[in-house]
């Protein structure tokens, strides 16, 4: 969706409105006018209404994630409820490493990170353009004729639930049934849900705590040569607890695919919004590389990361208290004209800088390396392959606090 607004001032009060709108559910579709509404009041705002700081431009959001020791806020929302223990998803969250402090978040970022390095990433080429072929060509067939295909259920789900799951040595076949109950959990992980969502969050918490931990439980009895296999025995070793294990494996498991689950699924859509940057890249190849930057940028899969400040902090010449909880808004610091002139147009070779769709910091998310390896194979075949991509239906929104994407996404197909 093209969003054709400008920077208007405001007052204190509609910020404040214009924050209320993006932390209510059902949250909005187009948050970029609200966005502007709290940068054009304050690029560092106070709420006082809803207890917490908001930032909303790049350098501000920068330099604050950028610190080296504020607080994962996300851990601070979970253990706001008084009955957080009886809630396995969130007894579960809190050992992930989005939600950790130091030292124990540098510890299991420490065993994390071997997933991702960049001879594992290398390692995967093959393995991805393999994965991508065969699902186009299953989409060929899915869509001869004329007949409507689910991007997100054909392409945009499995692509990278397969490439993460080889990585981790996990079971494929598994793959789907995992990615829909990882979804289900994540609907907590904002801190801002409803009750039917920790409900859900609850029943897939434990069906996925029983799958992995049988997993797991054939690994120590049966070792592979896998990253799986790997982390049973640095857990073995003492440098992880059983609940740390599963948490962290999950995570990675979820890390590996929800930014290219959504990358594709919002990807195609600002693709079909901008006709003319399609045609511009179908044209020229030699633009993926920014134009997969440009897509993370202009989508934003992670619109929000919150953080609470260990001590007074000051941010563009105005102190943040000790104490309190900010919301940096990366959504709206990807969309800052200061630092992306004319930011809601869609510039497949923009070169404005590094976007901040992957966080910053200590919680930069690692897993960025490999979504851009999958969408700079992944993209360039799927336009070429069809000429003409256009809606099917109304897509499925993932209504989720803090997340860009989609559910469903029917798209008529043709050759």
């Amino acid at each position: 969706m093209t969003t054709e607004t400008t920077e208007t001032t405001a007052t204190p009060e509609q910020a404040d409105q214009a924050l209320m709108a993006l932390l209510t559910p059902p949250f909005p579709e187009n948050p970029f006018p609200l966005y502007e509404t709290l940068r054009s009041v304050n690029r560092v705002h106070p709420s006082a209404q809803l207890g917490l700081w908001a930032l909303s431009g790049y350098d501000e959001v920068t330099e604050f994630l950028r610190l080296p020791d504020v607080k994962s806020g996300a851990r601070a929302a979970a253990l706001r409820r008084p009955d957080w223990a009886d809630h396995l998803s969130l007894r579960m969250y809190l050992n992930t490493m989005v939600t950790l402090n130091q030292p124990d978040h540098g510890r299991i970022r420490g065993m994390a990170s071997r997933v991702f390095t960049p001879k594992a990433i290398k390692k995967m080429q093959p393995v991805v353009e393999r994965l991508t072929d065969g699902l186009i060509d299953g989409l060929v067939e899915r869509s001869a004729g004329g007949e409507p295909v689910d991007l997100v259920d054909l392409l945009a789900m499995p692509f990278p639930v397969a490439v993460i799951s080889e990585m981790l040595g996990l079971p494929f076949e598994d793959g789907k049934r995992l990615w829909l109950l990882a979804d289900d959990w994540s609907r907590v992980f904002s801190g801002i849900y409803l009750d039917e969502d920790l409900v859900r969050a609850d029943a897939a918490a434990e069906e996925l705590t029983g799958y992995f931990g049988e997993l797991i439980a054939r690994r120590r009895t049966d070792p592979r040569d896998d990253l799986l296999s790997n982390m049973v025995q640095a857990a073995d070793g003492g440098r992880l607890d059983e609940d740390e294990l599963i948490a962290l494996i999950l995570f990675l498991f979820t890390a590996g695919f929800a930014a290219t689950t959504n990358l594709i699924a919002t990807g195609v859509l600002a693709l079909m919004d901008h006709q003319d940057e399609l045609t511009r890249w179908r044209e020229d190849k030699s633009i993926t590389d920014s134009a997969v930057e440009e897509l993370l940028r202009h989508t934003t899969h992670t619109t929000a990361a919150s953080r609470v400040t260990p001590r007074p902090i000051t941010i563009a010449g105005t102190e943040i208290p000790e104490g309190v909880l900010v919301l940096t808004l990366l959504a709206a610091a990807n969309r800052d004209p200061a630092r992306f002139p004319d930011p809601h147009r869609l510039d497949l070779t923009r070169d404005n800088g590094p976007h901040l769709s992957f966080s910053a910091g200590a919680h930069y998310c690692f897993g960025g390396s490999l979504a851009r390896m999958e969408g700079a194979d992944l993209f360039p075949k799927l336009i070429d392959t069809f000429p003409k991509i256009e809606l099917a239906g109304t897509p499925e929104r993932r209504d989720i606090m803090g997340l860009t994407g989609y559910a469903t996404l029917p798209l008529a197909l043709t050759r």
